[in-house]
């Protein structure tokens, strides 16, 4: 049986009693309580919901659309990368990485990923020195451990997050010490296409598809800003 105090009024009705107080839709009229002077407020429903669909408002849709879908496709990246900052800020994680991201989305559903943030923070970040894809699909990247820096700890540890755009894969690799210097990881032979060995025999336009991103994290569980390799 209903409670006494949130009585249904009919069941075509939207609406609630809630003491003496009405909350919901009764024909035309939306019927409210004042959270200040908990009075009764009542106003009439808009005739019409104005929504034109204009080009604008479109892409604006699409766009956010975008960021939606990359933000799911990446989410064991940011989970970590993000996951203090967006403690700070009081966000889930998926919430902080479409505010911090959606300048990166254009209407035409282009996306700016070397602007792509999958962590910020506060802790010192490494200098890559060199990245290599080897014969045998391995991917090197050696980077300088700068711990003279006054936030850089040897035993920071270093996440790297591969992206390849055109397939719309992602992986997140078991992190390395910031004191080992080199991070090694062999491409899963489905990112490939038959015959590629190396950055020099790989076609332009398949390298532009991968994507690499770098993050520090400390025993604290503060992150670095997010660190772009592009891979030429």
């Amino acid at each position: 049986m209903p409670n006494a105090n949130q009585i249904p009024l009919k069941p075509y009705v939207m609406a609630t009693m809630q003491g003496d107080k009405i909350r919901g839709t009764i024909g035309n009229k939306i019927y409210s309580v004042d959270p200040v002077s908990k009075k009764q407020v009542v106003r009439s429903k808009p005739k019409k919901v104005r929504n034109p669909k204009t080009e604008s408002q479109q892409a604006h849709r699409n766009s956010f659309i975008d960021i939606v879908r990359l933000s799911s496709r990446m989410t064991e990246a940011h989970l970590v990368g993000l996951h203090h900052h967006a403690q700070r800020v009081k966000l889930r994680t998926y919430a902080d990485f479409r505010r911090l991201n959606k300048d990166c989305f254009t209407p035409d559903g282009l996306i700016d990923y070397p602007r792509i943030v999958l962590s910020r923070g506060p802790v010192a970040v490494v200098y890559v020195n060199k990245v290599q894809l080897n014969d045998n699909g391995v991917l090197q990247i050696d980077f300088a451990p700068c711990l003279t820096m006054g936030k850089a700890a040897p035993d920071d540890a270093l996440y790297l997050y591969v992206y390849k755009a055109d397939q719309e894969l992602g992986c997140l690799l078991p992190p390395v010490l910031r004191s080992d210097g080199t991070l090694s990881v062999q491409i899963p032979a489905e990112w490939l296409q038959p015959g590629d060995t190396s950055t020099n025999a790989l076609p332009q336009s398949h390298i532009a598809a991968f994507h690499l991103y770098a993050f520090l994290r400390n025993r604290r569980g503060l992150t670095s800003d997010t660190i772009y390799i592009p891979l030429r």
